[in-house]
């Protein structure tokens, strides 16, 4: 109830802002993506294989306002998934709000949103399998706030709160102990302190500051503290090429608290990670393709953090003028750090990652396109010295989707 009164008021907020702001242009448009697929392995599992055909509809509606000084933007989506199973049905919805005020020399923003979500997309990138039956309900709010120091020189300010709650917890593994994984709910507390620097008409330097605060509640709840400094730099090669590169340390401080049976207490540890981004990017008229490199440290829903590095490479090309081919393959070997649970069971989820995707759109007419695409994905799963890891072994699972996209252009006024 508290969630919702807090989105009610930033929405209130947002439409005071909207009717006294002095009047200059709005518009309305839509999207809808409906898809047929079929997966050969849907749970992504080395055990227990299962095929299904589902149906997936993708609604969009997106409401924008813009004057001299105030731009609002309100965006609804809908994710809806039927399969000939229905213990693998879906349903995701998302409401965001966007806010942003500009003055001679500063932007203010604030964004918040409301989502319910089955959690899908999740679950693979922190532990690498699926399970149904389980529902996640998030509220976010983000206020921000841009400074132009010089003509050159840029101050960012960036805070967010997030708040995470599931229903039907998802029992992922059992652990030797007994245990079983689940997701856990919490409360994330974010802020940023960035800036940049035009260094020539080619180059820009920026670097920041970040501090997040995770707070998981349940059996056994935990804090952590991930805090570091990141340096970079965008280079443009030229007019076609760009490369941009950046990294820094990142520590993670982690509390757990348990209480059992046995015994309670506290486990804390301190953690040195690091991340790093590189990219090389080309575009012309007629190809895109970016090529890089990450390592990044982030929490997960199951009370550990990840460490990820990943390599990807994706391409576009026109083949005609209403004929697209994209090609994308992504690779990661992830690996939990820090804040591990108390029978190390979440280190049955380090392992490796890789998926590989080709697909060709066809443009029907100015608002219409045909799509189909194939996803091929494969996972291995490392064995734990210290527990028995039930998932051990690779896994791989194949993805066939046909696409029909409408885009409304919508209505656009302005007085």
């Amino acid at each position: 109830m508290r969630c919702a009164r807090r989105m009610a008021l930033l929405v209130l907020a947002s439409i005071v802002f909207w009717k006294d702001a002095a009047a200059a242009e709005w518009a309305l448009k839509g999207f809808l993506d409906q898809q047929f697929r079929y997966n050969d392995n849907i749970s992504f599992s080395n055990i227990r294989k299962e095929s299904v055909v589902g149906y997936l509809l993708t609604p969009r509606l997106e409401a924008t306002r813009k004057t001299g000084t105030l731009d609002i933007a309100f965006e609804g989506q809908g994710d809806i998934r039927r399969y000939d199973d229905p213990i693998w049905d879906c349903d995701n919805y998302n409401l965001g709000l966007n806010n942003g005020y500009r003055t001679k020399r500063s932007v203010f923003s604030l964004s918040g949103g409301y989502a319910i979500s089955c959690s899908y997309s999740q679950q693979i990138t922190d532990t690498g399998l699926l399970a149904p039956n389980g529902q996640s309900v998030n509220y976010r709010l983000a206020p921000a706030w841009a400074w132009q120091w010089t003509a050159r020189d840029q101050l960012n300010l960036g805070t967010s709160y997030s708040k995470t709650s599931y229903s039907n917890p998802l029992g992922v593994i059992a652990s030797s102990s007994g245990n079983i994984v689940s997701f856990s709910s919490n409360d994330t507390y974010t802020i940023n302190l960035g800036g940049s620097h035009i260094w020539s008409r080619r180059l820009s330097l920026n670097g920041n500051l970040n501090f997040s605060n995770v707070q998981y509640t349940g059996t056994n709840a935990s804090t952590q503290n991930l805090f570091g400094f990141q340096l970079g730099a965008n280079y443009a090669i030229n007019h076609y090429w760009t490369v941009s590169a950046s990294g820094g340390p990142r520590w993670v401080d982690g509390v757990q608290q348990r209480t059992d049976s046995v015994s309670s207490g506290q486990n804390s540890s301190l953690s040195l990670g690091s991340i790093a981004n590189i990219n090389l990017s080309y575009d012309d008229r007629f190809n895109q393709f970016s090529i890089g490199y990450s390592n990044s440290v982030s929490p997960s829903a199951i009370g550990q953090t990840l460490q990820a590095q990943s390599v990807f490479a994706n391409y576009s090309y026109h083949l005609t003028q209403h004929l697209l081919l994209d090609l994308s393959s992504y690779f990661t070997s992830s690996q939990s750090i820090g804040s591990q649970s108390t029978d190390n069971t979440t280190n049955q989820f380090n392992r490796s990652y890789f998926t590989a995707a080709v697909g060709i759109g066809w443009e029907l007419g100015k608002k219409w396109q045909l799509k189909g695409s194939y996803v091929y994905r494969w996972q291995d799963f490392q064995q734990d010295k210290n527990v028995l890891n039930l998932n051990v072994g690779t896994s791989e699972s194949n993805l066939v989707m046909l696409s029909l996209i409408y885009s409304w252009d919508g209505i656009r006024k302005s007085r």
